[in-house]
């Protein structure tokens, strides 16, 4: 069950700084600004094949970088997890007329002496976030963890 608590670490890990500043929204080059705020969601893990309600918060800390923070997940076996993350850039892209703000993070990490390359996509479109997580183990087998959530 470790190996589920890390994996659902490396979900959120889409970025921080500790202290998140408050920020007006009508500065329109303030992307952080634009995606700040609490989503209420669920997340699908594939090795699981479970769904599970989550709650997230991305804080702002510049105009253009954001952190997660997950307060008593609720693990399967009962197990609580917290995490708050590195600082990601949070970058805007036009689509169909509309801004989409893009959040991207690839690192690797080591887990129980196994190496483990993670990828994270987010986007952030009309409130609603969409984000994919991929952990490579020991290069051989890949795992994903979906989350699907509307900004409260």
């Amino acid at each position: 069950m470790k190996f589920v608590g890390l994996l659902l670490l490396l979900c959120f890990a889409v970025g921080g700084s500790m202290n998140a500043t408050p920020v007006n929204n009508a500065n329109k080059k303030d992307y952080a600004a634009a995606v700040a705020g609490t989503y209420n969601g669920e997340a699908f893990i594939e090795i699981m094949q479970q769904k599970m309600k989550l709650k997230l918060e991305l804080q702002r800390t510049h105009r253009d970088s954001v952190i997660v923070v997950v307060k008593d997940f609720m693990l399967p076996n009962g197990q609580k997890f917290s995490y708050r993350s590195n600082g990601v850039s949070v970058k805007p892209e036009v689509k169909d007329g509309k801004t989409v703000y893009k959040l991207n993070i690839s690192f690797t990490y080591t887990y129980n002496g196994m190496p483990m390359k993670v990828t994270a996509t987010g986007t952030v479109k009309d409130g609603e976030l969409d984000s994919l997580v991929r952990a490579t183990i020991m290069d051989a087998m890949e795992t994903k963890v979906t989350y699907k959530a509307k900004k409260a």
